[in-house]
C-alpha cells in the first residue's frame, strides 16, 4: 500500500525535504505514469494533487495507488 499522509512532525518534514533536494523524489506525473503505464494528462495530475491536498487538510491518509487507479477508471467511464 502506498499511503500519503501529512508529516508527523517538523523533523519528518525536514527529512522529506532533504531527500527531495538530494534527488530522491519523483514528480507526481511520473509517479502516475508508473502506475498507469501511460503519460497522464495535466488535468488528471491536477485532480490527483487536489485530492492529496484535501486529504492533507482533513488530516487523513490515502492509498495513492488505489486513488489513481480509481480516478483513471472513472475517467475512462466518461471517455
Amino acid at each position: 500500500m502506498s499511503n500519503v499522509r501529512k508529516p508527523k512532525d517538523d523533523a519528518e518534514k525536514q527529512r522529506a525535504r532533504i531527500a527531495i533536494s538530494q534527488g530522491k523524489g519523483t514528480s507526481l506525473a511520473d509517479f502516475i505514469e508508473d502506475i498507469l503505464g501511460t503519460i497522464p494528462e495535466k488535468e488528471f495530475v491536477k485532480a490527483v494533487q487536489n485530492r492529496i491536498e484535501l486529504a492533507h487538510t482533513q488530516e487523513e491518509s490515502i492509498d495513492i495507488t488505489t486513488l489513481i487507479n480509481e480516478m483513471a477508471a472513472i475517467q475512462n467511464q466518461w471517455a
